[in-house]
């Protein structure tokens, strides 16, 4: 049986969970790529989002938000939790985990229920597996997409011991080995994924995150008399790598005396022997050289313009994550021609092909990102082809249009698949 909407001109229309609404007041990786994904649908597709938190002015009919639904816990409910709390502490945290996707889910239920257009397909995250809520109390299609799994991002974070740990990637499980579709940024997660759970996911599909194209006067230049800096944009802590950069610039410094760095993102701290350590205490420990110490500047939360700015600027940008998906920061900075060194980790080795549109250094080797960025900064031919290149391929493989049509070509095999098994049963 043929999916009905190709048999049509009904448009599809596709919901979004985000974990907020608009961009400029929520910067976050989900709500980026969500963004620069509806900026590539045409005509045919109808974008609904359904956000966990938004600006009331911005609300439209296209824009629902979900702290608007749902009630508060009765008191049925806050007695079981109370007699839990009694009879075992395990219990209290499986009965609270569950009620948190239960809340959640029931928001999104009763949001979906109230649209004008019916939903054709619905696309969130995996994170804390509230779609396996879900999947028994609506006909939806679910499409769940990988954003980032728990089992890989929390031992980084170092919180697999955590109480809640093995009940989050427990429900993540249900979220992805239930979906209608699956659909992953990066091959690396998904087969990571596979491994992981032991589940096959035969329909799963990878799909990168999209970036924006950058204008030509936004684009980065080189000047031999710009101030030499390398930039950083993430957030201070494990996941990011906060420390790697530093211990990295510190080996190019003392080899480069102009240089310095910029470092961009909130300080989230590091865990090291049990404590958080913030940047600047993790400077003045960590970086002796008072000279080296002052060529670095934290910035911390910058704005999309200031960015933008900095990246046209910067001698080279830095992505030294642990891990990462398909970060959005490596996206922008290589759209931007920006000459950029990341480190060999999860997708980050699908974007970026080596000594064409970047470099690529060893994972958790300050040495090697060293030696990668002074490369660069020793060559300024290399620098301008690997820029040229970086925005060429951009526009060839991660383009919204380009993201966009394959994305609602798998939403139309969801459909029929769906179809298919519905008139099978």
């Amino acid at each position: 049986m043929k999916n009905p909407l190709s048999a049509s001109n009904k448009k599809l229309v596709a919901g979004y969970i985000a974990p907020g609404w608009p961009l400029s007041h929520f910067p976050n990786g989900i709500v980026a790529y969500i963004h620069n994904l509806l900026s590539g649908l045409d005509a045919k597709t109808e974008p609904i989002i359904l956000a966990v938190s938004t600006l009331n002015k911005d609300l439209t009919d296209r824009v629902m938000d979900l702290s608007k639904f749902g009630a508060k816990k009765p008191f049925l409910q806050r007695l079981i939790h109370g007699i839990f709390y009694r009879l075992n502490s395990s219990l209290v945290g499986n009965f609270q985990y569950q009620s948190g996707i239960a809340e959640s889910g029931n928001k999104i239920l009763l949001a979906t229920q109230q649209l004008q257009m019916p939903l054709d397909v619905l696309e969130m995250e995996e994170s804390f597996g509230t779609a396996s809520y879900l999947f028994k109390r609506t006909n939806i299609p679910i499409v769940t997409r990988l954003h980032g799994p728990w089992f890989l991002i929390g031992p980084i974070l170092r919180a697999e011991n955590d109480w809640d740990f093995k009940l989050r990637v427990a429900y993540e499980r249900e979220a992805i080995e239930n979906a209608h579709g699956v659909t992953s940024p990066s091959l690396d997660v998904l087969e990571k994924v596979r491994q992981y759970y032991d589940i096959t996911l035969p329909h799963a599909q990878v799909i990168p995150n999209p970036v924006l194209e950058v204008a030509i006067e936004k684009q980065w230049q080189y000047d031999i008399n710009t101030l030499p800096f390398i930039l950083f944009v993430g957030r201070f802590d494990s996941v990011k790598g906060g420390d790697l950069i530093l211990e990295s610039f510190q080996l190019i410094a003392q080899k480069n005396s102009e240089i310095k760095l910029f470092f961009v993102g909130p300080d989230r701290g590091l865990l090291l022997e049990g404590k958080a350590v913030k940047f600047e205490e993790y400077v003045n420990q960590y970086i002796p050289e008072k000279d080296i110490k002052n060529r670095i500047q934290f910035l911390g939360h910058c704005d999309h313009e200031r960015i933008s700015d900095l990246r046209k600027n910067a001698l080279v940008t830095v992505v030294c994550s642990r891990y990462e998906n398909f970060p959005l920061s490596l996206l922008e900075a290589l759209a931007a021609g920006c000459p950029t060194v990341a480190t060999a980790v999860g997708g980050m080795k699908e974007i970026v092909i080596d000594d064409y549109n970047g470099l690529l250094a060893e994972s958790e080797s300050p040495e090697s990102i060293a030696e990668k960025v002074l490369m660069l900064i020793n060559d300024p031919e290399k620098m301008q082809r690997l820029s040229k290149n970086a925005i060429e391929d951009c526009k060839k493989r991660f383009s919204p249009e380009v993201v966009a049509a394959q994305t609602v070509e798998y939403y139309q095999s969801v459909l029929a698949r769906a179809s298919n098994s519905a008139t099978k049963n």
